[in-house]
Protein backbone atom coordinates (compact mmCIF):
# COMPACT_ATOMS: atom_id res chain seq x y z
CA UNK A 1 0.00 0.00 0.00
CA UNK A 2 2.29 2.34 0.79
CA UNK A 3 4.83 1.34 -1.68
CA UNK A 4 1.66 2.71 -4.50
CA UNK A 5 1.22 5.72 -2.74
CA UNK A 6 5.16 6.59 -3.00
CA UNK A 7 4.68 5.44 -6.88
CA UNK A 8 1.56 7.64 -7.06
CA UNK A 9 3.39 10.42 -5.27
CA UNK A 10 6.66 10.54 -7.72
CA UNK A 11 4.29 9.72 -11.06
CA UNK A 12 2.59 12.81 -9.86
CA UNK A 13 6.07 14.77 -9.72
CA UNK A 14 7.29 13.81 -12.78
CA UNK A 15 3.96 14.68 -14.58
CA UNK A 16 4.04 18.37 -12.92
CA UNK A 17 7.91 18.77 -14.15
CA UNK A 18 6.70 17.59 -17.50
CA UNK A 19 3.52 19.35 -18.17
CA UNK A 20 5.34 22.58 -16.69
CA UNK A 21 5.70 23.70 -20.42
CA UNK A 22 2.18 23.17 -21.10
CA UNK A 23 0.95 25.41 -18.44
CA UNK A 24 2.85 28.41 -19.89
CA UNK A 25 2.19 27.88 -23.50
CA UNK A 26 -1.66 27.07 -22.17
CA UNK A 27 -1.98 29.64 -20.70
CA UNK A 28 -0.68 32.19 -23.69
CA UNK A 29 -3.11 30.48 -25.71
CA UNK A 30 -5.91 31.62 -23.23
CA UNK A 31 -7.25 35.38 -23.10
CA UNK A 32 -7.71 35.69 -19.79
CA UNK A 33 -10.13 38.48 -18.68
CA UNK A 34 -8.86 38.08 -14.77
CA UNK A 35 -8.82 41.91 -13.20
CA UNK A 36 -7.17 41.43 -9.68
CA UNK A 37 -8.22 44.22 -7.18
CA UNK A 38 -4.87 43.59 -6.11
CA UNK A 39 -1.92 42.06 -6.54
CA UNK A 40 -1.21 38.84 -4.77
CA UNK A 41 2.58 38.93 -5.90
CA UNK A 42 2.73 41.84 -3.61
CA UNK A 43 0.72 41.04 -0.84
CA UNK A 44 1.97 39.39 2.63
CA UNK A 45 1.25 36.31 3.53
CA UNK A 46 -2.15 36.29 4.95
CA UNK A 47 -3.49 39.10 3.93
CA UNK A 48 -7.02 39.38 2.18
CA UNK A 49 -6.80 39.40 -1.16
CA UNK A 50 -9.51 40.20 -4.09
CA UNK A 51 -9.12 38.74 -6.69
CA UNK A 52 -11.49 37.93 -9.96
CA UNK A 53 -10.52 35.69 -12.43
CA UNK A 54 -11.41 33.89 -15.08
CA UNK A 55 -13.18 30.78 -14.11
CA UNK A 56 -12.74 28.99 -17.04
CA UNK A 57 -9.39 29.74 -18.11
CA UNK A 58 -8.59 28.37 -14.55
CA UNK A 59 -10.34 25.04 -15.18
CA UNK A 60 -8.34 24.82 -18.24
CA UNK A 61 -5.05 25.45 -16.71
CA UNK A 62 -6.11 23.24 -13.32
CA UNK A 63 -7.26 19.89 -15.74
CA UNK A 64 -2.89 19.61 -14.97
CA UNK A 65 -3.74 19.25 -11.17
CA UNK A 66 -6.31 17.27 -11.66
CA UNK A 67 -3.80 14.08 -11.22
CA UNK A 68 -3.59 14.90 -7.51
CA UNK A 69 -6.53 17.28 -6.26
CA UNK A 70 -9.83 16.05 -7.51
CA UNK A 71 -13.17 18.30 -7.47
CA UNK A 72 -15.91 15.35 -6.76
CA UNK A 73 -14.38 14.95 -3.10
CA UNK A 74 -12.48 11.63 -3.68
CA UNK A 75 -9.69 10.82 -1.63
CA UNK A 76 -6.09 11.16 -3.71
CA UNK A 77 -2.51 12.67 -3.39
CA UNK A 78 -3.54 15.99 -2.94
CA UNK A 79 -6.69 17.70 -1.04
CA UNK A 80 -9.96 17.63 -2.79
CA UNK A 81 -11.37 21.20 -4.35
CA UNK A 82 -14.60 21.13 -4.12
CA UNK A 83 -16.54 22.75 -1.10
CA UNK A 84 -12.47 23.87 -0.21
CA UNK A 85 -12.93 27.78 -0.64
CA UNK A 86 -14.03 29.58 2.81
CA UNK A 87 -13.71 26.82 4.38
CA UNK A 88 -11.65 25.37 7.26
CA UNK A 89 -8.32 23.55 6.85
CA UNK A 90 -6.64 21.76 9.64
CA UNK A 91 -3.18 21.81 8.91
CA UNK A 92 -0.12 19.08 10.10
CA UNK A 93 1.08 21.31 13.03
CA UNK A 94 -3.15 21.88 14.31
CA UNK A 95 -3.36 24.69 13.43
CA UNK A 96 -6.14 25.90 11.06
CA UNK A 97 -6.72 28.35 8.67
CA UNK A 98 -9.92 29.09 6.01
CA UNK A 99 -9.36 28.40 2.35
CA UNK A 100 -9.61 32.24 0.68
CA UNK A 101 -8.02 33.59 -1.67
CA UNK A 102 -4.12 34.24 0.08
CA UNK A 103 -4.42 30.87 1.44
CA UNK A 104 -5.03 29.57 -1.97
CA UNK A 105 -2.42 31.74 -3.74
CA UNK A 106 0.33 31.15 -1.32
CA UNK A 107 -0.56 27.22 -1.57
CA UNK A 108 0.23 27.48 -5.19
CA UNK A 109 3.20 29.56 -4.92
CA UNK A 110 4.54 27.57 -2.13
CA UNK A 111 3.02 24.37 -1.48
CA UNK A 112 5.39 23.36 1.86
CA UNK A 113 4.21 26.50 3.45
CA UNK A 114 1.18 25.00 4.98
CA UNK A 115 0.52 21.41 5.15
CA UNK A 116 -2.85 20.09 5.00
CA UNK A 117 -3.69 17.57 7.67
CA UNK A 118 -3.07 14.00 6.51
CA UNK A 119 -1.23 14.98 3.22
CA UNK A 120 2.68 14.87 2.60
CA UNK A 121 4.84 17.34 2.45
CA UNK A 122 6.84 17.65 -1.02
CA UNK A 123 4.27 16.10 -2.63
CA UNK A 124 3.45 19.44 -4.64
CA UNK A 125 6.38 20.98 -6.14
CA UNK A 126 5.98 24.94 -6.06
CA UNK A 127 4.09 26.64 -9.03
CA UNK A 128 4.95 30.46 -8.74
CA UNK A 129 7.87 30.11 -11.07
CA UNK A 130 5.99 27.63 -13.30
CA UNK A 131 2.54 30.09 -13.40
CA UNK A 132 1.89 33.57 -13.87
CA UNK A 133 0.12 35.52 -11.28
CA UNK A 134 -2.75 35.71 -14.10
CA UNK A 135 -2.74 31.87 -14.31
CA UNK A 136 -3.15 31.45 -10.49
CA UNK A 137 -5.54 34.04 -10.18
CA UNK A 138 -7.50 31.92 -12.81
CA UNK A 139 -7.07 28.67 -10.68
CA UNK A 140 -8.20 30.02 -7.19
CA UNK A 141 -11.36 31.49 -9.41
CA UNK A 142 -12.08 27.99 -10.43
CA UNK A 143 -11.50 26.83 -7.54
CA UNK A 144 -14.14 29.06 -5.78
CA UNK A 145 -16.56 28.13 -8.25
CA UNK A 146 -16.62 24.72 -6.76
CA UNK A 147 -17.02 25.93 -3.34
CA UNK A 148 -21.02 25.33 -3.80
CA UNK A 149 -21.22 22.30 -5.33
Amino acid sequence: MRRGFVLAVVFGLVAATLLGGTFRSQAQDTSSTASPAASPAGSPVGSPVAVAGDVEAGKALASQCLSCHSVDGSQMVGPTWKGLYGHEVELEDGTTVIADEAYLIESIKDPGAKIVKGFPAGAMPPYGAILTDEDIIDIVAYIRSLAGE
